[in-house]
């Protein structure tokens, strides 16, 4: 058994850890394939397990991947093993591999969790199929991981690309799509004109990785642009929607909605530094990728997805009256 206090206490222990990683590896971020691991191991530390804990759901079986408590403990201690390679880049890269096979086996728990989840709601709620299909993601993101770490070559992508990869299944697939699938729960009761506008947002998003990713993988620029296009389009929706959010929440506690608009403005920020970055080979000038880390993946990993978890969290219950 994962005690209780682990499972709720999982994303506060991570965040710790990931700042001594920091911390420890701070001289090494000017680096490219460093600074996306350290974007990684934050999805990995923090953002996972307090994910985790919003997929709760009474009508499931104790089995560990149908808990979702549990599940996020489990999900807390695998990633301080995986961070164990971050405080030693000198460690070979079969050990570190190896530290994060455990990461690898909590993601195929979680994405059995999701296909749970789906099977016993049977339904097609945007909001919790979102979920669903964000904790399926998991374990391809953390084969990612572990390519980069034992420096394997995957599909032709090894190295900074693989690194690069884990980041994006890590954050713009898993964090994208929990980030929906919260927002559509926190717009139940919300003006009528939200629904279709947040359905088209939910749709969008959900198709939007797996094309990316189709465009990337193949080569062919065409279905890359598609998916870029999809998020350009979905995710300036979802951060206006969570600003509605923010402010109909009137009877929540200050702080947590003053969290959910920052995290929008932080998924704003980071879009249109994506968008130049899909559209570069046609604007002119790339964005150099160590700007893009800093610029869009360290915004949208801390500020939308770190403050966004952070924001539903406190959104959850009514703001105390005096």
């Amino acid at each position: 058994m994962v005690p209780a206090s682990l499972s709720t206490g999982a994303p506060v222990i991570g965040l710790l850890v990931w700042l001594a990683v920091v911390g420890v590896r701070l001289g090494d971020l000017g680096d490219e394939a460093a600074l996306a691991e350290v974007i990684v191991l934050f999805v990995v530390l923090v953002a996972v397990p307090r994910a985790l804990l919003f997929t709760a759901a009474d009508d499931m079986s104790p089995r560990t991947y149908a808990n979702a408590a549990r599940l996020a403990g489990l999900a807390g201690l695998a990633g301080l093993v995986a961070a164990v390679p971050a405080f030693a880049p000198g460690l070979g890269p079969a050990a570190a591999a190896g530290l994060t096979g455990l990461w690898l086996l909590v993601c195929g728990f979680a994405a059995l969790h999701g296909l749970l989840r789906f099977h016993v709601r049977r339904s097609l709620a945007p909001a919790e199929l979102a979920l669903d299909l964000g904790l399926v993601l998991l374990p391809a993101a953390a084969v990612w991981l572990l390519v980069y770490r034992g420096d394997l070559v995957l599909g032709g992508f090894g190295g900074l690309a693989a690194a690069l990869t884990a980041g994006h299944f890590h954050a713009a697939g898993f964090g994208t799509l929990v980030m929906v699938g919260l927002l559509g729960r926190g717009l139940g009761g919300a003006a009528d004109w939200t629904r279709p506008v947040y359905r088209l947002a939910a749709f969008v998003l959900m198709l939007a990785f797996p094309t990316l990713a189709v465009g990337i993988g193949t080569g062919v620029r065409s279905i890359e642009l598609a998916g870029a296009g999809l998020y350009v389009l979905g995710l300036p929706l979802l951060a206006g929607l969570q600003l509605v959010a923010a402010a109909r929440l009137g009877d929540r506690p200050a702080w947590a909605r003053v969290l959910l608009a920052l995290s929008s403005g932080s998924l704003l920020l980071s879009t249109t530094l994506a968008g130049m970055f899909a559209a570069q080979g046609f604007y002119g000038a790339a964005v150099p990728i160590l700007t893009m880390l800093r610029a869009h993946g360290l915004v949208n990993a801390l500020g939308f997805l770190g403050l966004g978890l952070l924001a539903w969290t406190g959104l959850q219950a009514p703001a105390p009256r005096d």
